[in-house]
């Protein structure tokens, strides 16, 4: 039967560790799913602006839709979690992601922007459902000190997700669409086709097995540290450690999702001569840096205050988006490449710093800052239309802002309650 993560603690140790161990490889593989197509959606603004002649602030509109569905899923979810546990909520993400794939079919046979944007927001919303569930339940599973290296590790193999992504859509995307068999073949289309039947698959093995659950009624019998409880007396929107981390994750991902969505036009624009299929390539080298920046901070953790870590690589990013604003040919690239190096480890700190000391008060606080997800629906509109109206190096003020806005919460954060010490 499905155990808890409170009565794992009473089976032999050799076997805790090979359920817990098994359950991170689990969620680690979803992180690899919503970080591929996050990356992918970066690849298909540009597919998308070429094919139906829209302008860049009219292709951030997928963002909007994409994260707009983050905003209206995450409270919701964090009731599902409560009434049906982690394992239930990741299977009704999974069929949503799978529909939402699926949805690309009759989008392609209406042949409007509008109907493509339906579809990415019912597959965003299952990925909201993955992805609040995910992190959360990877900060629960084991030593709370630990949770920012065990998040941290699962997003981290996520990245290899993200750096697949534009391979696939560099190599797919720009394929112009043909009849096979008597049928007519849009890239795009199918690539989501298949990967709503691998996601069909998952969900029929995830049926199939049982995880370790900490549901709410178990964690009531619980006996918490003081340090894990600091706050749990303090409502969620009066704690300005949740305000803040709520602001961080508005910036965080309106600067990670503007930055992607108009990556590709900043490389074209900036490198001379290069084509859209091989700009997207670019994209995949910055998620290689993405991925390396989360398997690094994984060991520098362990040493650095993950606060003072969030001072520092917001700092930088600061830094790289003004160098960036200056629109050299070629070296700004290189910039914007290792930029993401620096802003791998923004969404972990930011997010288990967001929890600490909540108790009980975790998942909903989990649900508030998912919710934030809506400036990565908001900001690239923001870059977008600002890259319309002047040029696309100057739209990267935006993230510059929201950088430094990060840096500022991580500064001026309570530390009530909180003792960082070295692994």
């Amino acid at each position: 039967m499905d155990a808890s993560l409170s009565k794992i603690t009473e089976v032999p140790v050799s076997k805790k560790a090979i359920s817990i161990k098994a359950t991170l490889i689990l969620v680690t593989a979803f992180n690899f799913m919503w970080a591929f197509s996050h990356t992918l959606l970066d690849v298909l603004n540009k597919h998308f602006q070429d094919v139906f002649h829209i302008s860049h602030g009219q292709s951030a509109f997928i963002q909007t839709a994409y994260l707009g569905a983050y905003f209206l899923s995450a409270i919701p979810v964090g009731l599902l979690m409560k009434r049906f546990g982690y394992r239930n909520s990741i299977i009704i993400g999974l069929l949503l992601f799978a529909t939402g794939c699926m949805g690309f079919v009759p989008a392609a046979m209406v042949g409007t922007f509008s109907a493509f944007l339906t579809a990415i927001f019912i597959l965003a919303s299952g990925l909201a459902c993955l992805e609040i569930v995910c992190n959360l339940y990877a900060t629960k599973l084991g030593d709370p000190k630990d949770a920012t290296r065990r998040l941290t590790l699962a997003q981290a193999f996520g990245g290899m997700g993200g750096m697949c992504g534009p391979l696939v859509g560099g190599a797919v995307f720009f394929i112009p669409a043909g009849t096979v068999a008597g049928f007519y073949v849009e890239p795009a289309t199918l690539t989501y086709v298949m990967l709503s039947i691998l996601v069909l698959c998952v969900v029929g093995y995830m049926i199939s097995i049982r995880l370790p659950e900490a549901n709410h009624q178990d964690e009531n019998n619980i006996e918490p540290r003081p340090e894990d409880t600091v706050y749990e007396n303090v409502p969620l929107l009066k704690n300005k450690n949740v305000r803040k981390a709520m602001l961080s994750q508005f910036c965080y991902n309106g600067a990670h999702f503007g930055i992607g969505a108009f990556f590709i036009n900043y490389v074209i624009e900036h490198w001379d001569g290069i084509t859209p299929a091989k700009a997207a390539y670019f994209l995949s080298m910055a998620m290689f840096c993405y991925m390396s920046g989360r398997f690094l901070g994984i060991f520098v953790m362990k040493y650095i205050d993950p606060r003072k870590l969030q001072i520092f690589n917001s700092s930088v990013c600061v830094l790289a988006c003004l160098f960036v604003m200056l629109g050299y040919q070629y070296i700004s690239v290189v910039v914007l490449i290792c930029m993401f190096l620096f802003k791998s480890t923004l969404y972990p700190t930011i997010f288990s710093m967001g929890v600490r000391g909540l108790g009980k008060k975790s998942q909903m606080a989990a649900s508030l800052m998912v919710t934030m997800f809506v400036g990565g629906a908001i900001l690239p509109l923001v870059m977008g239309y600002l890259s319309d109206i002047t040029s696309i190096s100057t739209a990267f003020i935006v993230p510059a802002i929201c950088y430094a806005l990060i840096c500022w919460c991580a500064i001026t954060q309570d530390l009530t309650g909180y003792k960082f010490s070295k692994a």
